[in-house]
């Protein structure tokens, strides 16, 4: 590259919302990234009505070009999904090539192949291959969305950085009686998540453990999970409490029993990680980069997507095995540990940039820090 990069202009969601992107972007603040680099950041989502996404994309925009033409010779890291805010961010990269800017694409969604290959026509998916090879680096979550990206665009320029997450303060924890064992769900409720695979499977479940009781915490098809938990019989062993700000839910990952996320597509949970940092034995399905994290028997238990009978079988079995419970969740939080904590998150994602000439404050000439964009802006 000609000219070094020296800020970062971050493009992603609304950071007072909810969803995994904004918990990996927030996860890089709080990691000290906006600290260590002059990052600035601009949201074109937000969640709410039609008009409110909109009108936040249009909002977005005009600030991405602002920043394009203010900032001082601005990397653009793009935080994606499928759907619309592949479409929203498009828009993005479009406004750094003309602005003649690097930018990063960070793949976030597990549903990108089939919005590719069954959502996308012709002219959708040419113009994706466009996207991607014009990407200076693809930031994909794990190698099996390594392998993914390179197939359908082999010039793309990918590397594999998974998320990362706090390391919970284990003083926190307070696990339930024996005999009232809870299970802990967060994510969207509807199919794709496996949410409703996952209430008939703690229904079956609790024929042998009748107290047995089920949280799922997230936004989405909520009446029609109760409607199908009263019609099994749970009753008011369903909670749901809706989505949980960061308080509650480090109150619900403390006090949880078992995680649980049966999903039929993922790139990689956050949701996940951060019950396996708090010591708890996980009960997943082998999609996306879950099997990166998660080795059967060692640190968690892998079930199929849609295998009821199997999900009710692994629920029982770590139920009645406490020390299986113990074992399972003291090895999922090493893994965090070893792998996927916020800080080596971080420091890998510096080494990202560094690769177009940004480097740490910490590592720079005394004098020659340049201007904190975004300081004001986080």
């Amino acid at each position: 590259m000609a000219q070094p990069c020296r800020t970062v202009l971050m493009v992603g969601t609304d950071l007072a919302g909810k969803g995994g992107v904004r918990a990996v972007v927030q996860g890089y603040i709080d990691g000290g990234l906006f600290d260590q680099v002059d990052c600035t950041y601009a949201a074109t989502h937000r969640y709410g009505s039609p008009w409110t996404k909109v009108r936040a994309a249009v909002t977005g925009w005009a600030r991405v070009a602002l920043l394009l033409r203010r900032l001082d010779a601005p990397l653009v890291h793009v935080h994606l999904s499928a759907n619309a805010s592949f479409w929203r961010k498009s828009v993005v990269c479009l406004m750094a090539r003309l602005a003649g800017r690097p930018y990063l694409l960070h793949v976030h969604s597990g549903f990108f192949p089939d919005f590719y290959e069954r959502q996308s026509g012709p002219l959708g998916r040419w113009l994706i291959r466009r996207i991607y090879g014009g990407a200076a680096v693809v930031i994909a979550l794990s190698e099996q969305w390594r392998s993914w990206i390179l197939r359908i665009c082999a010039t793309a320029r990918v590397e594999v950085l998974a998320n990362g997450v706090a390391l919970a303060d284990l003083s926190r924890v307070r696990r339930p009686k024996p005999a009232e064992p809870t299970l802990l769900f967060l994510g969207d409720i509807n199919r794709s998540k496996g949410v409703f695979d996952l209430v008939r499977a703690v229904a079956r479940a609790s024929h042998e453990f009748p107290r047995l009781k089920l949280v799922c915490g997230g936004t989405g098809s909520l009446e029609e999970l109760r409607r199908l938990s009263e019609e099994l019989g749970l009753g008011d062993r369903l909670s749901c409490p809706g989505w949980l700000d960061a308080e509650h839910k480090r109150a619900e990952l403390a006090g949880a029993t078992i995680f649980v996320l049966p999903s039929y597509a993922e790139a990689l949970p956050m949701a996940l990680l951060e019950a396996m940092s708090w010591k708890l034995p996980v009960i997943t399905t082998p999609v996306g980069g879950i099997p990166q994290v998660i080795e059967h028997e060692a640190n968690g238990l892998l079930v199929e997507p849609g295998d009821i009978d199997g999900m009710a079988a692994a629920i029982t079995r770590l139920v009645r095995e406490p020390a299986l419970r113990e074992k399972l969740g003291g090895a999922a939080r090493r893994t965090i540990e070893r792998s996927y904590s916020l800080d080596a998150s971080v420091e890998r994602l510096i080494r990202v940039y560094r690769q177009f000439g940004l480097e740490p404050r910490a590592n720079r000439h005394a004098g020659s820090l340049g201007p904190l964009a975004g300081a004001a802006n986080r």
